[in-house]
């Protein structure tokens, strides 16, 4: 008896000591499915992690603990999270979105905890408490968290207030503002939020290096992914018209736990203080000045305009058509989506340089689109106008469908990166190589089209008479598709897809100058560099009236053609009736 005894007794201590499942833990408490990176390290933190049953793709587990992956708040599906037969969902967002869970089970309890300021963690723990059925842990969770804080604040105490500029990325920057967490951050340790200065109504604000400078930061505070941050520390020392920069007092922070209000800001809090108080050695790098900056951001958008002009001078004069334009028919898009491909690849591997892969790319992706759209909108040998828009609609529909799933595999924490060139936005800083690159296809993409302007305004008369002139039509469409592929390609991955400038250039410089091709593309060039590099110094300027840093030049070029495009639709279609 006593020797069965003990083995008993030695069974239960192994099978205590053992890793215990997810189910089998989950069962002597409420079932817990974490919608929320944030709350999944607070349950972590608190040592209830047992009780965890599912969480998100982007929650961050402790080494050696897996939980099933149910998904993030964008797309949640009742189905998979009742498998795991979860009690509770602590989430940060609305309850209502999880209308489906609960009209399918409704004893599943949705527990909504939002964390936006530093005051929202104990407030979190001691909610988290009451859902597990602890309030004494999370009572003395909660002290310890707020006795750390107050420690970091007397570390600083009668210091001067430093100005700490947080960002996240590099060329198209967000800064942190006012009312989140990070801001908090920033003044309890002893500094002055310089982003609170950057126009704006939201917690992070898109902005841009003149907004920067004029907030003149004393230190900052660089967040991005761990490969880039030998890069973005050169990035921010580069601009010898910011302080920080002149005292080489750059921050890289990499640690996704500074994006995720837990129990750590309390150690993130020290880490800052630390890093903003003491006196920093200068760093030697070279230095870009602003007017460098903006002297090559506007020959970027000379290049863009220029060969989205040229893109639709020619696609108009081939297809006989004055709605052809590369945005509308969706080569632009086709273009997108190469461009994000390469910006996630090089965000993957280091190895592959983005300035040689998001063009060729991009190159990939327009010429598959002109192909498309070129074999939707035949009929018998012709090109239908209106065939033509619609196969265009088509195209900018299938590849916005990709550029969204391709976000699904982008790391959370780059996804503002790839939505501000989304919106058609001019980086910064611009890489040289991509510019000479990106020139480079501009020009022999235009020389091209002046190779074939004479018989583009041949072409103007009808494919057999420009075939009984000795003009070779099917060379001819080949040339010009791969020319304003090459074109668009280099457009876009400078500045991201930006529309309509290709529809409404093209007809103001067929208004000045007449309609010959040779004229025509040349004066398009010119204009539509004019055009893009006054639009992109407009945006800039007019952003803080609109109480915004950074108005992206897609949106303006966006909201003026497409009025125009309308104009110009019903104008075709009333000929056509005529």
């Amino acid at each position: 008896m006593i020797r069965m005894t003990i083995i008993v007794a030695l069974s239960l201590c192994l099978v205590q000591a053992g890793p215990a499942r997810a189910d089998d833990a989950a069962a002597e408490g409420p079932r817990i499915v974490s919608f929320s990176p944030a709350l999944t390290r607070i349950l972590f933190d608190m040592n209830l992690g047992h009780h965890v049953v599912g969480v998100t793709r982007f929650c961050r587990l402790p080494d050696g603990i897996e939980r099933p992956r149910i998904g993030d708040a964008e797309t949640i599906s009742a189905e998979t999270i009742l498998a795991v037969r979860p009690d509770i969902i602590l989430t940060q967002s609305w309850p209502e979105r999880f209308r489906g869970v609960t009209d399918a089970d409704s004893r599943v309890k949705i527990v909504a905890i939002p964390i936006e300021r530093l005051d929202d963690v104990p407030v979190a723990i001691e909610r988290i408490g009451e859902v597990v059925g602890q309030p004494e842990l999370a009572a003395a969770t909660r002290d310890a968290f707020l006795a750390r804080l107050a420690s970091v604040r007397r570390s600083v105490a009668g210091r001067e207030p430093v100005r700490v500029l947080f960002v996240m990325g590099t060329d198209r920057p967000t800064a942190c503002g006012p009312d989140n967490f990070i801001h908090d951050l920033i003044e309890l340790a002893g500094g002055t939020n310089a982003g609170a200065d950057v126009a704006g109504t939201t917690p992070w604000r898109p902005t841009h290096i003149d907004a920067i400078v004029a907030t003149a930061p004393d230190v900052i505070v660089c967040y991005v992914p761990a490969a880039q941050a030998d890069r973005a520390r050169t990035y921010w020392l580069q601009w010898s018209n910011l302080p920080a920069a002149r005292a080489g007092r750059v921050v890289v922070m990499t640690g996704p736990d500074w994006l995720r209000p837990s129990m750590r800001l309390a150690e993130l809090a020290a880490v800052l203080a630390e890093k903003i108080h003491p006196d920093l050695a200068g760093a030697t790098t070279a230095e870009v000045s602003l007017w460098r900056a903006r002297l090559l951001r506007w020959l970027a958008a000379a290049v863009v305009g220029a060969g989205l002009a040229i893109g639709g001078m020619a696609l108009q004069g081939l297809l006989r058509n004055p709605l052809a334009d590369p945005y509308i028919l969706g080569v632009s898009s086709g273009a997108g989506v190469g461009v994000l491909l390469g910006m996630a690849a090089a965000a993957s591997w280091s190895a592959v340089p983005e300035w040689a892969s998001t063009p060729a790319l991009a190159f990939v992706g327009a010429m598959v689109t002109c192909a498309v759209v070129y074999a939707l909108a035949q009929r018998g040998g012709r090109l239908d106008p209106y065939t033509l828009i619609l196969a265009g609609v088509i195209a900018n529909t299938f590849n916005g469908a990709i550029l969204l799933a391709i976000y699904l595999y982008v790391d959370v924490y780059r996804i503002a990166e790839f939505t501000h060139w989304a919106m058609g936005r001019l980086p910064d800083s611009v890489d040289v190589r991509l510019l000479i690159m990106c020139g480079g296809l501009v020009i022999v993409g235009g020389c091209a089209l002046l190779w074939q302007a004479a018989a583009a305004n041949v072409l103007t008369l009808g494919d057999q008479v420009a075939a009984s002139t000795g003009v070779a039509v099917g060379r001819l469409r080949i040339v010009t598709f791969t020319a304003v592929g090459l074109m668009t390609a280099a457009a876009v991955a400078l500045a991201g897809p930006i529309g309509f400038v290709g529809l409404i250039v093209p007809h103001i410089c067929r208004m000045i100058v007449g309609p010959d091709q040779r004229i025509g593309l040349v004066t398009s060039a010119v204009a539509g560099a004019v055009l893009l590099v006054l639009a992109e110094s407009l945006c800039r300027w007019v952003g803080p009236m609109v109480n915004v840093s950074l108005v992206p030049v897609g949106i303006l070029t966006a909201l003026t053609g497409g009025p125009f495009f309308v104009v110009l639709l019903r104008r075709q279609r009333g000929r056509a009736t005529v």
